[in-house]
């Protein structure tokens, strides 16, 4: 269950500072990109469409991988690899630690921290194997399903294989290589799907799910460890262990904390709900999630270094955030507008009665998720000014309100209750989050308020018209003419009004996105273009 990737981190940057000074002589190979804002503007925006014609394939590859699954598979099958991934989930999360932010946050000398934080990421993957491995068993006890023990364990195996690619991630994540990243992102999903269909039609069922991932981790650590070969045999000091852990304590309690409500629907639905009903849930939240991630994700993998190097500007800082907020924003709502009212007659046009069960938990959490996604950025607007201590704050504060609503919800209305929790959830707390971190940055309330209200209605306004058409009495009696109706009439109404409405954010995203294509063909003719050192 995807959430924002925080990038929050508990460095107070003296013990970090001092170590960069004993480890200057060791580090000239190691620095990172150091931008002017004409070069920071231009790696920023390549890295935007790079990213954004990976997701667009990502979409395209997700849906009909989608569709293809919903044929082989049982709705049994999606619950059961959805409990399983509610172990592999948090212990990813604390392999992680955060050690990758605080490497990221290191660009100047970032060769001189690879060895320490090589080897700490490859010692937590070891651990968090065995760790799965243990509590298979009493995750098969807990939701009292034996088959889980097997599941956990065949993703337990790719838990330290996917720590080895983590130093190569950040250094092409620092060098702003959002080209090679898209190219292997696509692949990645492309690989991950087209496996898991085939061993699906093998007759696999769950294991599906599973068997891909170890596979396609060995495969990027290969590929990522000859793109950017760390430095792992050179000699480091105790300070830098002590500083990477330090610094890491806070990324790891607010992932922890993150990737437990991530999972939280999942832990209380397997314990009130069956496995057919899981699977269900599982099934819509994959297919609801897709715009959010496409888009909210890929924002993110760009954005979070180039905050970094505004560091030292925080005005331009937080600007750069307010727009990449409002940006997101008026892109993601619509998308999810448009997929909650085309649930019923897609899934129907596709399945039957197959799926139709799935249906209200799509409309219920596509209108929910997108007011999720602005707060992944104003979380890594945290990170970037190191403000990680308020990051983890919100993460406590988070968890009670998260599961009192999500329990509340299952104990008043089963599943659905549970969805609808989460959707009020996603409407509320994460806004709020975002509303006190911009406003402490200088943004006024109205402004942030704006990032909700006006897309919310906007869309809202068109994609029900859409709706509305498709129940014509002639329309609504084929499947086929209300998608092309709610299609049309959604997709058309959306920028007419906010022409009108919001002249300003309508040009803006005009400029932004009207000539993509022939801007990816020119950067695909010339390459990356190199990052400038000055203004």
């Amino acid at each position: 269950m995807p959430s924002r990737p925080d990038g929050v981190i508990a460095a107070s940057g003296r013990a970090g500072n001092e170590a960069d000074r004993k480890g200057n002589g060791m580090a000239e190979q190691g620095r990172g990109p150091v931008a002017g804002p004409g070069g920071l503007g231009r790696a920023a925006t390549s890295g935007v469409l790079w990213l954004m014609v990976q997701s667009l394939a990502a979409r395209g590859i997700g849906f009909v991988s989608q569709l293809a699954l919903a044929w082989l598979l049982t709705p049994e099958d999606f619950g059961i690899i959805g409990l399983a991934y509610t172990v592999f989930g948090i212990a990813n999360a604390l392999v992680s630690f955060g050690v990758d932010d605080v490497l990221l946050q290191r660009q100047k000398a970032m060769a001189f921290w690879s060895a320490p934080a090589f080897w700490i990421c490859l010692s937590l993957g070891l651990l968090g194997m065995v760790g799965m491995l243990v509590a298979a068993p009493f995750a098969a006890r807990w939701y009292q399903s034996p088959e889980l023990v097997g599941l956990i364990a065949a993703l337990a195996i790719a838990t330290p294989i996917k720590t080895l690619a983590t130093v190569p991630s950040v250094r092409i994540r620092a060098d702003m290589n959002f080209r090679f990243l898209a190219a292997y992102n696509t692949f990645e999903i492309f690989a991950l799907q087209l496996g898991t269909i085939l061993l699906a039609w093998l007759g696999c069922g769950a294991y599906s799910f599973a068997i891909p991932i170890p596979l396609l981790a060995m495969t990027k650590a290969a590929l990522f460890w000859w793109k950017a070969p760390p430095r792992i045999a050179r000699g480091f000091r105790k300070v830098q262990l002590n500083y990477i852990i330090g610094s890491s304590t806070t990324v790891f309690s607010t992932r922890t904390i993150i990737e437990i409500i991530n999972q939280g629907d999942y832990i209380v639905l397997g314990l009130i709900a069956s496995h057919s009903v899981v699977g269900l849930y599982f099934f819509a939240f994959r297919f609801s999630a897709q715009p959010v991630r496409m888009l909210a994700g890929n924002f993110i993998n760009v954005l979070l270094p180039a905050f970094a190097q505004l560091r030292t500007d925080p005005q331009r800082q937080t600007e750069a955030a307010l727009k990449a907020c409002r940006l997101l924003a008026y892109i993601v709502v619509p998308f999810c507008f448009l997929q909650a009212v085309l649930a019923g007659p897609g899934l129907h046009f596709l399945f039957g009665e197959r799926w139709m069960a799935a249906v209200p938990f799509v409309q219920i959490l596509s209108l929910g998720l997108p007011f999720d996604a602005v707060s992944w950025i104003t979380g890594s607007l945290l990170s970037a000014r190191r403000e990680f201590r308020l990051a983890l704050i919100f993460a406590v504060i988070s968890a009670p309100v998260f599961f009192g609503v999500v329990i509340a919800g299952g104990l008043a209305g089963n599943a659905i209750g549970v969805a609808v929790a989460v959707a009020l959830y996603y409407f509320t707390y994460p806004p709020l989050c975002s509303l006190l971190i911009l406003n402490r940055c200088g943004v006024p309330v109205w402004r942030v308020m704006e990032l909700y209200v006006i897309p919310f209605v906007i869309s809202a306004c068109a994609m029900g018209l859409g709706y509305a058409g498709s129940l014509l009495p002639v329309i609504n009696a084929h499947d086929l003419s209300r998608i092309i109706v709610i299609g049309v009439v959604g997709t058309g109404l959306y920028p007419a009004m906010l022409f009108v409405l919001r002249r300003n954010v309508f040009d803006q995203l005009a400029e932004r996105f009207g000539g993509i294509l022939g801007k990816v063909r020119r950067v695909s003719v010339r390459g990356p273009q190199p990052v400038a050192t000055g203004g």
